[in-house]
């Protein structure tokens, strides 16, 4: 829930108020498609915490209604309240869907407008090149959300590719790294199994051979034992961190071992951390995503 509430606050400009589950803001098109976390969209047509007021605004018209019970402990009072909600409202499946949300005691109906784009997802995932710990669909695209890109995404740890897929489906302008040629061989070839395109080079994260100003979203290696050509953990994240300030327009967003603690390299690098997200992956290692700017 915390992960979709700063994805949403990333994709919208304006304010953005929060009730339990729901984000209510003013803004254009877009927002549902292009998230990761965020499953639909729509305009309100009524909130209220009284199911009569909100009636009003739908009795006499024709939706395919979705319920939707944020909170378990509130199914029954819901269902209380269906009756005089729906009534004198014609339902069926030909008609506009409308989600009708009960969640902090509070009724909101609006008609979807969106929908996440869980297609472009799944397809991501049929990648021709893939392996154990490969960044997922899901936390790639939320990650490059949270950056909020003005035109230019960076991953400089590139990998498979799965970052620059995101950034490149989005419409961003794309520009991966990696120490490993066999590495970048097999990102270029996944993103032209989806006919898409990013500029990729060989070269190190520790200095960045890069022209221009860039949002950065990257995967680097972690865990206690990891190496990069040599180099230490800690000695690579330090070196990354410096070298980022110089390119950095937008927000470095980069995925890391929830047991590694970088505020202090970070500050040290002269950025500041916003927010540190957390995701499960299996019994042995749970993600921390890090949101930073300068």
């Amino acid at each position: 829930m915390f992960t979709s509430m700063a994805e949403l606050r990333a994709l919208v400009e304006g304010e953005v108020h929060f009730l339990t589950g729901v984000g209510l803001f003013q803004a254009g098109g877009g927002i549902a498609r292009r998230s990761s976390t965020i499953k639909a969209v729509g305009e309100v047509v009524s909130i209220s915490s009284d199911p009569g007021e909100v009636n009003k605004e739908l009795r006499g018209k024709c939706f395919s209604i979705q319920p939707d019970v944020i909170l378990g402990v509130d199914k029954a009072s819901f269902k209380s309240l269906y009756g005089e909600l729906v009534e004198g409202v014609k339902t069926s499946r030909e008609c506009q869907k409308l989600d009708l949300i009960y969640t902090d005691g509070v009724l909101i109906a609006g008609l979807r407008e969106e929908e996440r784009d869980s297609k472009s997802l799944l397809d991501h995932s049929r990648k021709p090149f893939s392996q154990s710990g490969t960044m997922d669909p899901y936390t790639s695209r939320l990650m490059v959300n949270l950056a909020k890109p003005s035109g230019k995404v960076l991953d400089p740890f590139a990998g498979l590719g799965s970052i620059l897929i995101e950034a490149s489906w989005m419409g961003f302008s794309c520009y991966g790294l990696d120490v490993e040629v066999r590495a970048l061989e097999k990102a270029r070839t996944n993103l032209n199994f989806f006919g898409l395109n990013c500029e990729l080079s060989l070269g190190s994260a520790t200095s960045l051979p890069f022209s221009g100003k860039s949002a950065v979203v990257t995967d680097p290696p972690y865990g206690r034992s990891s190496n990069a050509r040599g180099m230490k953990l800690r000695e690579l994240y330090e070196g990354f961190f410096y070298a980022v300030p110089d390119i950095l327009e937008g927000r470095l967003v980069f995925a890391t071992d929830s047991n590694l603690d970088w505020r202090d390299q970070i500050r040290s690098a002269g950025m500041r951390v916003l927010s540190t997200h957390y995701i499960y992956l299996h019994k042995s290692l749970s993600r921390a995503i890090y949101v930073v700017e300068k």
